[in-house]
């Protein structure tokens, strides 16, 4: 799944102006251009790398700016912004990261997640989304596939628009 699907179908399921979009970018720290955010939401050739259109590090920025525009800028407890986190540091993090920030920016619950796969007619268990959301060095740690992913963002626009 490319990079950039991703961000344009969460565009489409949250109903977010293009406009709205790019001050989600900006509060991730990437300021663009009108005409370079119409770059990145164009459907990709098929054939194209997953990240042609979009880094996976722009996309770890949109995704925390998603959380921000929502959830508002995470402090210290000596009240000071913290720093953003980046977690996606190979290809096989990227599903598992973007699952884990839309359940941070949305409020959503194991369930909440469970349902959406449920409405795209996947079977996921508790235990896997649980494993889906551990810590990389966790022994029991799943890697998200595209499938899930995709199926994800699939329930999601059926229960949400």
């Amino acid at each position: 799944m490319h990079n950039n699907d991703i961000v344009r179908r969460l565009q489409y399921i949250f109903n977010i102006s293009s406009k709205d979009m790019l001050a989600i970018f900006k509060l991730g720290d990437l300021d663009l251009t009108k005409a370079e955010f119409l770059a990145i939401i164009a459907k990709p050739a098929p054939e194209s790398a997953r990240d042609a259109q979009l880094s996976r590090h722009d996309l770890e920025k949109f995704m925390n700016g998603l959380i921000v525009s929502q959830r508002g800028h995470k402090k210290n407890e000596d009240g000071s912004l913290a720093p953003q986190d980046y977690s996606m540091q190979r290809d096989n993090d990227i599903n598992n990261v973007v699952i884990k920030k839309i359940k941070i920016a949305m409020s959503y619950t194991t369930e909440d997640l469970l349902a959406f796969w449920q409405a795209a007619d996947f079977k996921v268990t508790k235990g896997e989304v649980g494993a889906m959301l551990r810590r990389k060095s966790h022994p029991k740690y799943l890697v998200a596939g595209d499938q899930f992913m995709r199926k994800l963002l699939m329930g999601m626009a059926e229960t949400l628009r």
